[in-house]
């Protein structure tokens, strides 16, 4: 008897990707079985909440912020939308590639009542061109989460994140920017989700081709898991 997978909806945070947008939205058209999307515009100034409603179809629904309110943000939107018990977060950039969310679902499967973490990371070894910045921040974040939560996790800021509904409610969510990660990290950990790690691929890109992450948003997420476990400690 095979696995059963989970019933996931994919959340999607969009700002100002209107060059790889068509193509990420293909791709998840094509995924087998079907997941539903909500996709949450997040102040695009470049067009492409047009593209994202040029594509909206049973089972894609498009939310819109007028203006720029963070990743953080536009997940929270689409979050109070759900209406299955899991959600797999997945960036609208191509770093990480759609056709490896299959690979999720299935450890999902394998691992009910788990988290499962894409990973850039295998084993703590980077596979692919990934920069030297990139490498560290990685390490320095995910060390840190590591220490602080008594986890073993190689990959804690990778975008791709499967993750159960419920112990993301209550209480609800309060990040505004790239820290979303280390909250779902850190309120899974702390009501004891255990979390898989799974391979995913990795394209990084330059700030000159749309990067959005700062090394400003590091330290913000540093903090974070700070502040949590000092709050889980109290």
């Amino acid at each position: 008897m095979s696995a059963r997978k989970p019933r996931v909806t994919i959340l999607m945070a969009v700002y100002n990707e209107a060059a790889v947008l068509p193509r990420v939205l293909r791709e998840l058209s094509r995924l087998r079985p079907r997941l539903p999307v909500i996709a949450v515009d997040d102040g695009s100034t470049d067009g492409s909440s047009r593209i994202l409603l040029k594509h909206a179809a049973a089972g894609f629904r498009v939310l819109e912020h007028l203006q720029n309110r963070g990743k953080g943000s536009a997940i929270r939107t689409a979050l109070a939308r759900v209406r299955t018990p899991f959600v797999l977060i997945h960036d609208a950039d191509m770093e990480t590639d759609s056709r490896d969310i299959p690979r999720l679902l299935h450890a999902a499967a394998l691992h009910p009542g788990h988290a499962v973490f894409g990973t850039r990371f295998p084993a703590g070894r980077p596979g692919g061109r990934v920069p030297l910045l990139t490498r560290a921040a990685n390490r320095l974040l995910t060390g840190a989460t590591n220490l602080l939560f008594g986890t073993g996790l190689t990959d804690m800021a990778c975008a791709f994140k499967l993750v159960p509904v419920k112990p993301l409610r209550q209480p609800p969510l309060g990040a505004q920017r790239f820290e979303i990660d280390a909250e779902i990290t850190a309120r899974l950990l702390s009501r004891g989700v255990p979390i898989v790690d799974v391979p995913v691929g990795y394209r990084p890109r330059s700030y000159q081709q749309g990067k959005k992450i700062h090394p400003f948003d590091g330290l913000r997420i540093l903090a974070t898991l700070l502040k949590l476990r000092l709050a889980r400690r109290g």
